[in-house]
């Protein structure tokens, strides 16, 4: 009796079990993904990337980079051509490219971006007129709690800047050798590369944090770190002031992050801020940095 039972039990697991083949969409039109955030004081640097269908086997940033593209900074009437450019990246050990060039970004000037690739142009325009915040302290936390679950990292207090609507996200320099491994992947993703050196690189927030409804007030914000890290380990801490158009498109990708994790969500599409394409033309003013040294490891 017990070993029919079995056996039934083992054929209602293998009934389950079906195999479906997904054909992928051949009329998938591919778009152009964007992403340009100026600040003072840099040279403007323009990520391009083609958007392929899902189940298309380029994945790198090398091998969906926009190449041929046309790229073009204006400011007072002067047209900068940016030029095709990368940087190592030694955390996943591979290239990234990018379009840079031109005069260094300036505070309270517009800049108009132009792209022309495979017979479209794509336009946008920002003003770097948002004000400078003071970062009032740097606090490491163990523990805190969002829609994502619990996180150890820091937590910033800054007065707002009153009467202007104001939109910050975290922003730590530092530097990190393979033992250090990324917070959301872990041992996914290790530098193999670096042999154990130390390499600098940039942690940005996901969250956008507003001062709307408590403008000009102290605003204390909680923020998880990317990647783990050691007692006595030396970091620099900015807030970055956005404009309203990568404070939009930032806020989107992080609700559908939320989605895409939480099933009782509603789907979210991300807010693109150019027409025609995915993507965002902004920019940023830092903050003063502040050094944060870690405590303790991470837990």
């Amino acid at each position: 009796m017990k070993c029919l039972a079995n056996i039934l039990l083992l054929l209602l697991v293998v009934s389950c079990q079906k195999d479906i083949e997904i054909t992928p969409v051949s009329t998938y039109q591919e778009e152009l993904f964007i992403e340009g955030i100026l600040y003072p004081g840099k040279v403007p640097r323009i990520y391009l990337g083609r958007a392929l269908p899902f189940f298309r086997p380029e994945v790198t940033p090398q091998e969906v980079f926009a190449r041929g593209a046309l790229v073009t900074i204006t400011n007072r009437g002067v047209a900068t051509t940016l030029m095709a450019d990368s940087v190592f990246d030694a955390f996943r050990c591979r290239w990234a490219p990018f379009y840079q060039g031109g005069a260094v970004a300036q505070q309270g000037e517009q800049y108009d971006l132009t792209v022309d690739y495979k017979g479209k142009t794509y336009k946008a325009s920002t003003k770097i007129d948002q004000a400078k915040v003071d970062i009032l302290s740097v606090e490491y936390t163990e523990e805190f709690f969002d829609v994502y679950g619990g996180h150890d990292g820091v937590t910033i207090q800054l007065q707002d800047v009153a009467g202007a609507v104001n939109h910050y996200r975290f922003q730590m320099n530092r530097m990190i050798d393979n033992e250090r491994l990324h917070a959301h992947t872990l041992g996914d993703v290790r530098s193999d590369c670096t042999n154990g050196q130390m390499y600098p690189i940039t942690d940005l927030g996901r969250t956008v944090f507003s001062d709307k409804n408590i403008d000009g007030q102290l605003m204390t914000m909680p923020v998880e770190v990317s990647f783990e890290y050691k007692k006595g380990d030396t970091t620099w801490v900015f807030m970055q002031s956005l404009d309203a158009r990568a404070a939009k498109f930032y806020e989107s990708v992080d609700r559908q992050l939320e989605s895409i994790f939480n099933p009782f969500v509603e789907p979210v599409f991300i807010e693109s801020q150019i027409e025609g394409a995915v993507g965002v033309f902004g920019s940023a003013v830092l903050s003063d940095p502040v050094l944060f040294i870690y405590p303790q490891d991470n837990p």
